[in-house]
């Protein structure tokens, strides 16, 4: 039991991670704080991946809206899912471990 909730709140802390920070970037942005601490903390979640999703795959968007949204889920977001599936696939093999163990 402790190993499932375990488990669930690992695989979600990238997303909150991710959602701390978009908060906090907008939050900045919008009362025109100093938002370079906040986006570095960004940038330092999401350089791991930067690699893979740096590749240009998505084009350059005219509204300046959807440039950040693109821009949010390119820093931010997709880097929280990799992190997610990441940890999803590292903590599989020890759940069936525990399941095999208790029979």
């Amino acid at each position: 039991m402790l190993l499932t909730w375990t488990r669930r709140i690992l695989l979600v802390l990238p997303f909150v991670t991710a959602g701390v920070l978009t908060f906090l970037i907008g939050f900045a942005d919008r009362l025109h704080l100093r938002s370079e601490r906040f986006a570095g903390y960004g940038f330092l979640f999401g350089i791991p991946w930067a690699w893979l999703v740096d590749r240009g795959w998505f084009e350059h968007v005219h509204s300046r809206f959807a440039q950040s949204l693109v821009g949010y889920a390119v820093v931010l977001w997709i880097p929280a899912i990799l992190y997610s599936a990441c940890l999803w696939l590292l903590l599989w093999p020890l759940g069936y471990w525990v399941r095999r163990t208790r029979v």
